[in-house]
């Protein structure tokens, strides 16, 4: 008996797999990963540049250098609720950026072990993702 196979088809055409290079440290000595796959808006990712430089003023004496991996490159639209079919794709409401599991968001440089806990803490504490060390 045959199995037939019928793919669906999603919007976005992405593959969950775990064959995927962004995991590796480039520029920093310390990392912040994701632990799940996930969707980041481009005020979400504001707000943790925002959350980042913050924490770091409070927790670090010297000056740390961040390298942002992030960009949002996937835009959203969306269309009046009366419009009817054939009148376009709409209006963009936001960007956003679409980030696997054990993708690097951050690095830092001359960053201590000490410090870097402190600031996951506290970033996990905001619940926008999830975030694991690395050195």
């Amino acid at each position: 008996m045959k199995k037939n196979n019928i793919l669906k088809k999603s919007h976005f055409k992405f593959k969950r797999s775990l064959s995927f290079t962004k995991h590796i440290l480039k520029f920093g000595t310390v990392g912040l990963k994701l632990k799940q796959t996930c969707f980041i808006t481009d005020s979400q990712e504001n707000l943790l540049k925002f959350l980042l430089f913050k924490n770091l003023k409070r927790i670090s004496l010297t000056k740390v250098k961040v390298f942002f991996n992030s960009k949002c490159s996937y835009s959203a639209t969306k269309l009046p609720l009366e419009s009817r079919m054939g009148k376009g794709k709409g209006e963009i409401c936001y960007s956003f950026g679409y980030y696997k599991k054990g993708f690097i968001l951050f690095e830092l440089t001359s960053f201590s072990l000490i410090n870097a806990i402190k600031l996951q803490t506290q970033l996990n504490k905001k619940k926008i993702v999830r975030l694991k060390i690395i050195f």
